[in-house]
């Protein structure tokens, strides 16, 4: 393992990519809590309000994600990544200053989270590419857990610093930070300046044409679709906890924004210890362990509706982000592995869209749901679909037996 990471630390467009990955989710851990609690604090504003914004940010990610494929595959992955983590950081600067000056609105909240959305729509395809361009194969697995890693210390630094940031300064200066993350991250991944792939540089084919090539080559492994249909349903739950549910059982419940901090603190912590077990371990099967951890998900969802005591959720958390991770790092390798090259963003694309195809209604109707019902209600609810879900591709033969390359 020490070798791989040696290896991988003399190659400079990885050194670039996993410091960008490590500042970028800085924000990341800070935006989800400072955003929330910032929403619950506008004059009049409810579980509703939220479901609001944070869906107005999903719907064009879920939208555009397949001509994200298209343009990344078209105009180069770093050089889309660059591009969109600038201009969004110019976006969320904008939310920071309203809150800031008291001028935050649920209608301009919801139209830069639209922009938003629509901009990590170019970013994702572009961004899962990046990494075979970089590395070389037999080194993919090590380089996708190292980037988790980073990019779990910096979400979790995120969390903890939201939970303070938020509690004593409110949540406009906890977004600024936010903003210059992704600005730095963005200028750091538009300088590796990584060459445009043959699609782009030759007599390129139509849109049409490259999202029909993408199809062909996504619906043509049984473990993808079956795997990427199960997690529409689990991100329509997962999404609207994270987003809604656990935020408002945290303020009603708990202590608000602090112990939201330190359950996302210990979420991170467990993302970083689900990636450092991702470079150690090599199963021959990969997806049976991806998909066989995720259940684990629905435990901090139930342990959050008693509400179990702190030291319990954080617990469940820290499960959670392990599991979460552990199957990130085995299902990227496996998709860079059993994926030609040339259309590997284009299938990330689909991947992404078809995962995250439930997620808006999810997050939408978390927030009426939990009016009517009452958040414990609406989180049990929530962690019965996880569960079901992550456990259905099981049931597989392809996705139990599919073998690692490599």
């Amino acid at each position: 393992m020490l070798g791989e990471i040696s290896e991988l630390w003399k190659i400079d467009g990885f050194r670039r990519l996993l410091t960008a990955r490590v500042i970028s989710n800085l924000g990341n851990g800070i935006a989800p809590i400072a955003l929330a609690f910032g929403v619950l604090s506008l004059p009049g504003s409810s579980a509703s309000s939220l479901s609001y914004v944070t869906t107005a940010q999903m719907i064009p990610l879920v939208l555009f994600m397949l001509i994200g494929g298209v343009a990344a595959d078209r105009f180069g992955r770093s050089q889309l990544v660059g591009v969109t983590d600038i201009i969004g950081s110019v976006f969320v600067s904008i939310s920071a200053v309203a809150f800031i000056t008291g001028h935050a609105s649920i209608p301009l909240l919801c139209f830069n989270g639209f922009v938003f959305g629509l901009l990590n729509a170019l970013w994702y395809p572009a961004f899962s590419g990046i990494m075979p361009l970089i590395v070389p194969t037999h080194l993919l697995q090590a380089g996708n857990s190292a980037l988790g890693v980073g990019a779990n210390l910096g979400f979790t630094l995120g969390a903890s610093l939201a939970g303070i940031l938020v509690s004593s300064s409110g949540s406009g200066w906890a977004l600024l930070v936010d903003a210059v993350s992704f600005l730095i991250a963005g200028i750091l991944v538009l300088r590796m300046r990584l060459p445009k792939n043959e699609v782009a540089e030759g007599k390129s084919p139509s849109v049409i044409a490259q999202l029909r090539e993408g199809w062909v080559e996504f619906s043509s492994r049984r473990w993808l679709v079956v795997i990427v249909s199960s997690f529409a349903f689990y991100h329509l739950a997962f999404e609207g906890f994270l987003g809604v549910l656990a935020p408002v059982q945290t303020k009603e419940a708990l202590r608000g924004a602090k112990d939201m901090g330190y359950m996302m603190f210990a979420f991170g912590v467990g993302a970083i210890g689900g990636t450092v077990l991702a470079l150690r371990l090599r199963p021959r099967r990969p997806l049976l362990l991806a998909v066989g951890v995720t259940p684990i998900a629905a435990l901090w969802m139930f342990a959050l509706a008693v509400p179990m005591p702190l030291y319990v959720l954080c617990v469940t958390a820290c499960a959670t982000g392990v599991a979460i991770d552990l199957m990130y790092a085995n299902w990227m390798t496996t998709i860079q592995t059993h994926v030609p090259q040339e259309a590997l963003s284009r299938v990330g694309s689909y991947d992404a869209f078809g995962s995250l195809a439930f997620a808006p209604v999810g997050l939408f109707l978390a927030g009426p749901f939990t009016h009517l019902v009452g958040a414990p209600t609406a989180l049990v609810v929530a962690g019965s679909v996880v569960l079901i879900a992550s456990t259905l591709p099981l049931l597989f033969r392809d996705v139990r037996r599919l073998e690692r390359v490599g």
